[in-house]
C-alpha cells in the first residue's frame, strides 16, 4: 500500500507512537508508521484551499448540549465538513449530522436517550449505560442510521478511540457498517459500562481517553478553519484522576489505565491552550456551554435533556453572533 494513499484505502488510521518534544503539550505522533505533517502555517495564503473540520466533545447526556449546537449548525446551512472528529456521545450526534439525518437524530435525545441511562443496574452491578441499547436497538432499528449516507456523504468521519492494548488513540474512518461496533467502543464510558468494545475482534475504549479534543490531529490532517464543539465552560480544566480509579476501570488493560490517570488530563488541558494560541492560519470557531447545563453525564429526566438541547441552540445563536463580528485568526473567544 502506497503510504499516500492511506487515508482512502483503509478504515483505520493508528497512531502507533507518540514522540513528544515536550510531554505536556508537543505531541509528534506516526501513522501507520509515516510521520504526519506539521501544522500547516502557510494555510494562511489566499491561494490555498482551506479546509474545514468539526469536531464534536463527548460527556454522555452533557452531549445533549452539543447536540442542540449541531441543530443550529444544521438550520445555519453549515451542514458539510471535509473532516469530522468525535467521540463518545459526541460521535453518535455526528455521525447522524454527517449521514444528513440531523432531525431523526434529535428525535433520539428528545425521546429514547432518557432509556440509555439504567441507574437500578448499579444494584445489580451491571453497567448503568446500556449501549446494546442505544446502538443495536436505537441506532440499528429505531431510528436508523444509514451507512449508505455515511459512505456517499462528502465529509470524512473519524471516530475516535483509544486501543486498549497500547492506550494511543485510533481515528476510525466510518466507510461500512463497522461503524456501529466502532461507535459501542468510542461511547464505552470508564466505569458506567465495562470500557471497552470490539471492532473487528480487536478491544477499544473511549476516544476521549487518549485524545479528548483532536484539534492536533485536526490540524495535521490540513484543517484551517476548524469549528469545536465543547461541553465544558470556558474556566473548565480537566483533573487528573486517581491511579486506583483506572485499576478498577480498566484492570485488563493496564496501558488504558495509565493513560486514563496521566495524561488524558494533560491533553485535553494541552488542547485548550492550542485553541487559545493555535498556529498562523488556523481559524477557530468554538462553541462551548455559558450557562450551568441542566444535565449531568448520567440524567435521566427527558425534560432536563429537552432543556440542554434548547439551551446548546440559543447559545450556539448568540456565540455566533459574537464570532461573526470579531476576525477568525487568533485566540478563541471566552
Amino acid at each position: 500500500m502506497r503510504p499516500a494513499r492511506i487515508r482512502e484505502e483503509v478504515c483505520y488510521v493508528e497512531v502507533k507512537k507518540f514522540r513528544q518534544r515536550d510531554r505536556r503539550t508537543q505531541p509528534d505522533p506516526l501513522v501507520k508508521g509515516i510521520k504526519m505533517s506539521p501544522p500547516l502555517a502557510e494555510n494562511s495564503g489566499s491561494d490555498v484551499r482551506r479546509k474545514t473540520a468539526l469536531i464534536v466533545e463527548g460527556g454522555a447526556m452533557r452531549g445533549a448540549w452539543a447536540a442542540g449546537v449541531l441543530a443550529y449548525l444544521q438550520e445555519r446551512g453549515r451542514r458539510q465538513y471535509d473532516l469530522v472528529y468525535a467521540a463518545s456521545s459526541g460521535a453518535c450526534s455526528a455521525a447522524y449530522f454527517v449521514a444528513d439525518m440531523w432531525e431523526p437524530g434529535l428525535t433520539i435525545w428528545r425521546e429514547l436517550a432518557c432509556n440509555v441511562v439504567r441507574k437500578s443496574n448499579l444494584l445489580r452491578r451491571k453497567p448503568i449505560i446500556d449501549l446494546a441499547y442505544l446502538v443495536d436497538h436505537v441506532m440499528r432499528k429505531r431510528v436508523p442510521l444509514s451507512v449508505e449516507a455515511l459512505q456517499k456523504a462528502p465529509t470524512q468521519f473519524f471516530i475516535v478511540l483509544t486501543d486498549c492494548h497500547t492506550g494511543e488513540p485510533v481515528y476510525f474512518r466510518v466507510c461500512d457498517d463497522r461503524v456501529f461496533a466502532a461507535l459501542r467502543a468510542t461511547a464505552s464510558m470508564a466505569l458506567a459500562t465495562r470500557g471497552f468494545d470490539y471492532v473487528d475482534g480487536r478491544p477499544y475504549a473511549d476516544g476521549g481517553v487518549a485524545d479528548p479534543i483532536p484539534i492536533r490531529r485536526a490540524i495535521q490532517d490540513g484543517a484551517t478553519d476548524i469549528t469545536v464543539v465543547l461541553t465544558h465552560d470556558p474556566t473548565f480544566r480537566l483533573k487528573a484522576v486517581p491511579r486506583w480509579m483506572g485499576k478498577v476501570a480498566y484492570p485488563e488493560f493496564p496501558a488504558v489505565a495509565k493513560v486514563w490517570t496521566a495524561r488524558q488530563n494533560v491533553n485535553y488541558n494541552a488542547a485548550l491552550d492550542l485553541m487559545r494560541q493555535p498556529p498562523t492560519g488556523i481559524r477557530l470557531h468554538v462553541f462551548r456551554p455559558l450557562k450551568p447545563l441542566p444535565v449531568g453525564s448520567f440524567t435521566i429526566e427527558q425534560k432536563r435533556i429537552a432543556a440542554a438541547l434548547a439551551l446548546g441552540h440559543d447559545e450556539a445563536s448568540q456565540q455566533m453572533e459574537v464570532m461573526e463580528a470579531k476576525p477568525l485568526d487568533g485566540p478563541v473567544p471566552g
